[in-house]
């Protein structure tokens, strides 16, 4: 199942003033499993042109791969948005279903995703690129674009003097477990962000992540218990001499025999 939101993109290099904007998410947990989700929003002039489009858009091929697909729905400004989500059990699957978003031509490239170490002190890298070269043939196959008239499309686009980055984005965002060591992209916590470059150009999103989360719990309940121990061995002591004081007192107040 290829990245091919192809009924929007056509109208949008046919209509070239409109936008369409995709985030593309790798949400990964501390045990490596998580879920890949694809959001895709069409602004309110690509509706309005083409007010059919909700009911034009196919994801036959996506459910069958096993993607649970959001069906298209208006957005607040009057645009289309369709969600698609796939969860995966293990960083291997994650690799494989970034690869399934992209066709020979991009935008996701040699994507892949492993997990080292153990599960108290873990390594993740995220390893790949996003490079969307061929213009249309990036977003879709060609059979199809033979079928719509890419040429066509691409030539609408060039004589509005915009480019396919004008017309849309595509942004991949990685939530990886840990602290984030290096990276290529935008870093933020332990979110990463990268923009797909649409000119044919490439981006690597070299990245790793350092997940030390559950040993820092541990380490975080051991002292809160040492703590507590601390606290009621001092209050043990406090109690053992007041007694003590206490006892003194009453003893030298007795008159003695």
């Amino acid at each position: 199942m290829n990245l091919k939101f192809v009924a929007v993109i056509a109208t949008v290099l046919g209509l070239c003033s409109c936008q369409v904007n995709t985030v593309v998410t790798l949400d990964v947990g501390q045990n490596g499993a998580g879920v890949v989700t694809v959001n895709m929003i069409a602004d309110s002039e690509v509706l309005a042109k083409a007010p059919n489009l909700a009911d034009d858009l196919r994801f036959d091929d996506a459910t069958t791969a096993g993607w649970v697909v959001t069906r298209p729905n208006k957005t607040v400004d009057g645009g289309l948005q369709v969600s698609l989500t796939h969860t995966f059990d293990n960083a291997e699957q994650a690799g494989a279903l970034l690869t399934q978003l992209s066709g020979e031509f991009g935008p996701f490239k040699q994507m892949s995703l492993t997990r080292s170490g153990k599960d108290t002190d873990s390594t993740f890298k995220l390893d790949g690129s996003l490079q969307a070269d061929g213009g249309l043939s990036a977003f879709a196959d060609a059979r199809l674009l033979n079928t719509i008239g890419g040429a066509p499309f691409a030539e609408n686009l060039r004589q509005a003097d915009l480019d396919l980055g004008k017309a849309m984005t595509i942004d991949f965002v990685a939530i990886l477990p840990g602290v984030i060591e290096r990276t290529t992209g935008i870093d933020t916590e332990n979110t990463v962000t990268w923009r797909v470059p649409l000119d044919g150009s490439e981006q690597s999103v070299l990245t790793t992540s350092r997940n030390t989360a559950v040993k820092a719990t541990v380490a975080r309940l051991v002292a809160n218990v040492f703590k507590f121990l601390l606290f009621a061995w001092l209050l043990f002591i406090a109690v053992i001499i007041l007694r003590v004081a206490y006892k003194r007192r009453v003893a030298s107040r007795t008159p003695s025999e």
